[in-house]
């Protein structure tokens, strides 16, 4: 029976990923609370609030606030491509490119702004 190896100190790789996925999770957990805001925001001012576009904000901002959780608690290269996918899926709400403003444009902008972190945080993590 082989004698047994003593406990891995963390490295620098170690380090490396810890900071990807705290980045990362910090990152969904902006996403779901300026998309909070924007449902706020949205609420207060639309004569007629609920429409597919709020559910589709909703929904993104709950999977954001999950997906954050579970690259805080359990950092993975899974969750971190969930986050992705959470992200990307709720520019479905931008609608057709004929129907954009300003508005659709800082969405998209600080979206991407946003993915940065996470695509990070794919790559590293294993």
């Amino acid at each position: 029976m082989p004698p047994p190896t003593p406990p891995r100190l963390p490295g620098p790789e170690d380090e490396r990923a810890q900071r990807a996925a705290m980045a990362a999770s910090l990152s969904l957990l902006a996403f779901s609370m300026l998309t909070t805001l924007a449902l706020l925001a949205w609420f207060s001012r639309a004569e007629q609030p609920w429409n597919w576009k709020a559910a589709v904000a909703m929904f993104a901002a709950m999977l954001g606030l999950t997906t954050s959780a579970l690259l805080w608690r359990a950092p993975s290269r899974t969750h971190a491509i969930a986050g992705i996918v959470v992200m990307v899926l709720s520019l479905v709400r931008v609608g057709p490119p004929w129907d954009w403003t300003w508005v659709s444009f800082a969405l998209l902008s600080v979206t991407a702004l946003m993915l940065v972190p996470l695509v990070n945080a794919a790559m590293v993590l294993r």
